[in-house]
């Protein structure tokens, strides 16, 4: 734990820093020259994290229906680049040097990407997973979870109260904690399995954030696990493409027909009144009784199957 803090320490240091965001601001204009527009923006955001230059318009439609969060480089991003990484690196070398390699990417993606909380506590677990496969010792998830939540607090303890942090670390463990085993798609039902896959983890990750959305926000998007299990599965498509035309160019051009589908999809759900509720802000004493309650909720359901 001692050497993954002062590692956190060196690579956050200004130097690395800077060098990070001269690179991120290259391929993020990379993308945006061949997609232009909110489309070019939401597609770099996919990639790289971040929704700086999206049309007020756009945003508040993403904001209203709860699907922001695709534009911020989350632990999704991180799941996808490495596995990317990885199944690249077994074409050509042992497993032990492809965790190697893909532990390096990572870091070099989390650098690129920048240092939010949910960026941080994907890449942490992903190394601690991967160092686990090496050593020939790994760990259950919810472990790593909590271990990497130490390893950050000691890091900087400043986090405890960082809105990213709280809601990232709450959807991580509601999807661990709250999802059922997945069960493997066949060609008859891949379209409807991955809607509901998506639906349920959304639902999974949302029953852990409401109550802190409600304390910090007040509001709600009570729509928000069915339009992500409508458009979720375009994101993985998307920085797949992206990704390709950082090295070919047109390639990008295949995003844009995935892009309109999700902005128009995003539009027109926003523009319904139900779309978001504002309920007010919720106490941290009723943040803790609703997890009491979804505690013990959980634990007679898990004891009656």
């Amino acid at each position: 734990m001692v050497i993954i803090t002062l590692w956190l320490q060196v690579i956050t240091a200004p130097a690395a820093s800077i060098w990070a965001e001269n690179w991120r601001n290259f391929l993020i204009m990379r993308v945006e020259k061949w997609l232009p527009g909110d489309e070019g923006i939401l597609a770099a955001g996919m990639l790289w994290g971040g929704s700086e230059g999206l049309s007020r318009q756009t945003k508040e439609a993403y904001r209203r229906v709860g699907l922001l969060h695709i534009v911020a480089a989350s632990g999704y991003n991180v799941t996808l680049v490495t596995g990317w990484i990885l199944s690249a690196s077994l074409i050509w070398l042992s497993r032990r040097w492809a965790l190697g390699v893909t532990m390096i990417g990572v870091v070099i993606y989390m650098l690129l990407a920048g240092w939010q909380p949910s960026i941080i506590r994907a890449g942490i677990m992903s190394i601690l997973a991967m160092l686990g496969l090496i050593l020939g010792r790994e760990r259950d998830a919810k472990w790593l979870l909590i271990l990497t939540g130490v390893v950050m607090l000691a890091w900087n303890r400043e986090l405890i109260s960082d809105i990213g942090f709280q809601l990232s670390f709450a959807a991580t463990w509601g999807i661990l904690w709250l999802m059922p085993q997945r069960s493997t798609l066949n060609a008859q039902n891949a379209i409807t399995g991955l809607f509901v896959v998506d639906l349920k983890t959304t639902l999974a990750a949302q029953a852990m954030t409401t109550p802190l959305i409600l304390h910090h926000f007040g509001n709600l998007s009570v729509i928000s696990p069915l339009v992500n299990a409508a458009v979720l599965w375009t994101v993985p498509l998307i920085m797949e493409i992206t990704a390709v035309g950082l090295l070919i160019g047109p390639i990008n051009y295949l995003a844009w027909p995935l892009l309109r589908m999700q902005t128009w999809v995003v539009g027109s759900v926003a523009a319904w009144p139900i779309s978001n509720w504002e309920l007010g802000k919720m106490s941290w004493w009723w943040v803790a009784v609703y997890y009491v309650m979804l505690f013990l909720l959980i634990k007679i359901l898990s004891t009656k199957h």
